[in-house]
């Protein structure tokens, strides 16, 4: 609710501080004293437009003040924006001839777009100054949907948890089609490399050996040469006998001297020894040089090997293990590629099933609409037929949206003032006192759902009296009960109808207009709905007139 006003220097007013109370409050005072004023620097506060002619003459800035209770409904707002609050929530609004506009909310510096944001939450005008809710065409959708009750509200969040898993999933899968291109490279490049890994048939310590090989392979010229040289010293006849033979016969030798001295039997056998050795050496060179590979193409294979070898290197991994780790590696990569075409497939089937689940929701929630609509159109023409606007036709207009989560149905207020004429939008063409009297129905509608804190009616009363004017003040007061109302009236009965009553005047002050607001105690209460119905102060039948009037008001 609003606890608080303070207006400085904003139009004709030069300084107005208030508070205000729950339940139904009027605002009177004479044809332009200023009572709209009051609406305007409200609506200023709430995000309206400015203009430098706000400012009242002489003076450099305007600041309009409030103090509201913050609603349940503006706690997310408020969080999201990282504004601290206990239970109040101070809003400000100052506005510089300079053009600049400074905007606070609980000492924080906020933007005239916050203000309006917020203050949906806060206060609803309506009459001819603003419109909030009527004007908003989106929120008509809510409006109804309010008016359907407990029923609606549940399947319309059931609607929303699903169509909120059906964007996930949509997305989900929107993402993997868009980066096919992308996986099908990917597939491509992994399956050539494992391809072009495997088919090396790599060994670990391959390159070490074949660097062996390679080595012996380029240098087989001297290895031969030098072993056929030797072996033909150690066992083949030139021009000197072999050195097997030589050593054999030292041994012969050697032994047959034994017999004279014992002693050198054991250096015969260490000739003997070295001559088994030669004997094995000569065998095994022999073997050796019998197992030279001839063939004139190995060293080329050896060396196409190693380049292979090199090559993979460069491109997988500095030896045989890291480019094997490698390929596990990316085969494992490949694998989770090619599952996710099965992925996408899975994901467009869950797509299809929340979709068609959504059709049927969302066709059970507009048949509810329009059954909800229904009741509505006829409770709101008769409300407005009480409010003297009797013929008025009101209509609920659905049409076709894109899916969201409120459903596939725009709705949009539509309305017949008068007899034969087609309807059209509610926000086009009601003027300010209808569209309040439209309100103030819609309201009465609404009233234990769509709890606004504040709602302010400005030219709700405009040509209407009598029994008529009873009815508006009758439905003022039922939505007080839900909701603090501001009334601004020339109505004495529905002044008589309020709890608190405040007087606009418009004074002479130092050579200046100004506007003052009262609150008004009973006797001065009397003295205005005297006033406000034509009489004058110490007329006694005109007076008792207005005791009367509170006095019903107060049975009422």
């Amino acid at each position: 609710m609003l606890k608080e006003l303070q207006i400085r220097d904003f139009a004709l007013i030069e300084h107005v501080h208030l508070s205000f109370y729950e339940g139904f409050s009027v605002l009177t005072g004479e044809t332009g004293a200023g009572k709209s004023i009051i609406i305007d620097a409200l609506s200023l506060l709430l995000g309206a437009r400015a203009s430098l002619e706000m400012i009242r003459t002489g003076s450099e800035r305007a600041l309009i003040e409030a103090v509201f209770t913050v609603p349940e409904t503006a706690f997310p707002v408020l969080s999201d924006w990282g504004i601290s609050f206990d239970s109040e929530l101070i809003v400000s609004r100052e506005i510089h001839r300079s053009g600049r506009n400074r905007c606070w909310l609980n000492g924080n510096l906020a933007s005239v777009n916050q203000l309006s944001l917020l203050g949906r939450h806060l206060v609803d005008i309506l009459g001819q100054h603003n419109h909030q809710s009527l004007l908003d065409v989106p929120r008509h959708l809510d409006m109804l949907d309010a008016f359907g009750g407990v029923g609606i509200q549940n399947l319309r969040q059931i609607v929303k948890s699903w169509y909120e898993k059906y964007v996930l999933v949509k997305k989900e899968r929107e993402r993997l089609q868009n980066q096919e291109r992308e996986r099908l490279v990917r597939i491509d490049l992994l399956q050539f490399q494992i391809n072009e890994i495997d088919h090396a048939q790599l060994e670990v310590g391959e390159e070490a050996e074949l660097l062996r090989r390679h080595q012996r392979l380029a240098n087989i010229e001297r290895i031969t040469t030098t072993a056929e040289s030797v072996y033909a010293r150690l066992q083949e006849h030139t021009d000197q006998p072999p050195l097997y033979d030589q050593l054999a016969q030292a041994v012969s030798e050697l032994e047959s001297l034994a017999r004279f001295d014992p002693e050198i039997t054991s250096i015969s056998e260490l000739f003997h020894q070295a001559l088994v050795q030669l004997e094995e050496g000569s065998r095994d060179l022999r073997q050796y040089m019998e197992g030279f590979d001839r063939d004139p193409h190995a060293l080329e294979q050896i060396e196409n090997r190693l380049a292979l070898l090199r090559a993979l290197k460069r491109k997988y991994g500095e030896s045989e293990e890291a480019i094997l780790a490698y390929a596990e590696q990316i085969k494992k990569e490949l694998a989770v590629l090619e599952e996710s075409e099965i992925t996408i497939e899975k994901l467009k089937a869950d797509e299809d099933a929340l979709s068609a689940e959504l059709a049927l929701l969302c066709s059970d929630l507009r048949q509810k609409r329009h059954e909800c609509a229904k009741v509505m159109e006829k409770q709101i023409e008769k409300h407005l037929a009480d409010l003297n606007m009797e013929g008025t036709r009101f209509e609920v207009r659905f049409a076709d949206q894109p899916l969201d989560e409120t459903g596939i149905d725009a709705v949009e207020f539509m309305i017949s003032p008068n007899i034969g004429e087609e309807l059209k939008p509610l926000a086009k063409i009601a003027s300010g006192g209808e569209m309040s009297r439209i309100m103030l129905a819609l309201k009465n509608c609404l009233v234990e759902i769509d709890r606004i804190p504040a709602l302010v009616f400005d030219e709700v009363d405009s040509g209407i009296g009598g029994r008529t004017a009873r009815s508006v003040a009758q439905k003022l007061r039922n939505l007080s009960k839900e909701s603090q109302v501001f009334v601004v009236t020339h109505l004495p009965v529905v002044a008589s109808f309020a709890e608190h009553h405040y007087y606009v005047e418009k004074r002479e002050k130092d050579g200046r207009a100004s506007v003052s607001v009262t609150m008004l105690d009973q006797e001065e209460r009397i003295e205005e709905l005297v006033r406000m119905l034509g009489g004058q102060a110490g007329q006694k039948a005109t007076a008792a007139h207005a005791k009367e009037l509170l006095k019903q008001a107060n049975t009422s």
